[in-house]
């Protein structure tokens, strides 16, 4: 065989492999997209998720991260799941840790219940905190209690070297035991106080069982005579607009009192009968002759 024809077949065999090989991962990708569906599922963050990470639905893989893209400021995610789940508007998708050291997966918590989402929808996603971000968060707050544990020290050291914090130390605890002194000594006057108030508690818990119907009726008649009050003030109330119409109509000089307050001319003439009728009623004293004849016949 020439050298040519050992060529010509070793080009044939490459070809033939490479046909082969394009054929299997053909049928493969066909066998695989048949048996898969792509969702898409848009997260804020992701954490660090990256391409072929698991998809895990209700705790099982079912599936893995196809692709990111980023739209504005959040990540459109393309999930690659078996063809038997189905996204409802009940089940939820989050980005979740499952290691120490912050691998991260797809969770999908699947709910039968609520309408079906279509592949063709964006499904709004979670992501929930690790490990790694929880421990940054107390990371900040150790440095605060930190902080605040340095001030606390500082205020403390200048209560010592002025020694008002030993002080107030020392006159609490005196505080403390004289007031324990001073309750020991009066227990029994304590005990007398509280007996007593207990006694005047029942006292005045039978009065008032033993008079509850007076007391309705006192109460009754009290409401009866706020009532009546209320009727009196109306009436007064009435009488008042009343005294002010007639006070109104005497200014204005209306009717026999108003002239009479307001004609000066009239009051005059008045002052002077009446002065008349005085002189007139002296004379009549004086000389009753004069007014009154009596005969006889």
């Amino acid at each position: 065989m020439s050298r040519r024809t050992e060529i010509q077949v070793g080009i044939t065999v490459l070809v033939a492999l490479g046909i082969l090989l394009w054929g299997v991962t053909w049928l493969k990708e066909f066998s695989i997209n048949r048996r898969i569906k792509v969702w898409h599922v848009m997260f804020a963050q992701t954490g660090g998720l990256g391409a072929s990470d698991e998809v895990q639905v209700n705790g099982i893989r079912k599936g893995s991260v196809q692709g990111m893209r980023l739209v504005g400021d959040e990540v459109v995610v393309d999930l690659a799941l078996a063809s038997d789940v189905a996204l409802t508007r009940d089940s939820r998708v989050a980005i979740r840790n499952v290691g120490l050291m912050g691998e991260k997966v797809i969770a999908v918590d699947l709910k039968t219940t609520g309408g079906d989402y279509a592949t063709a929808d964006t499904i709004q996603g979670v992501y929930e905190k690790g490990v790694p971000e929880v421990m940054a968060e107390l990371g900040g707050s150790l440095g605060a209690i930190a902080t605040i544990t340095d001030r606390l020290q500082s205020v403390a050291d200048v209560l010592a070297r002025n020694g008002d914090f030993a002080a107030s130390l020392k006159n609490f605890r005196l505080t403390s035991e004289e007031l324990r002194d001073a309750v020991h000594e009066n227990r029994a006057s304590l005990r007398v106080t509280i007996a007593n108030f207990s006694a005047a508690a029942r006292t005045a818990k039978g009065l008032t069982t033993d008079r509850e119907a007076e007391l309705r009726h006192a109460l009754d008649q009290f409401s009866q005579a706020a009532e009546n009050m209320n009727r009196l003030s109306t009436r007064l109330d009435s009488l008042r607009t009343s005294l002010q119409t007639v006070t109104s109509k005497v200014e204005r000089g209306e009717g026999t009192l108003g002239r009479l307050v307001n004609d000066d001319k009239l009051y005059a003439e008045i002052n002077t009968t009446v002065k008349s009728l005085k002189v007139l009623i002296e004379d009549i004293k004086a000389h009753p002759k004069k007014y009154l004849k009596i005969g006889l016949f």
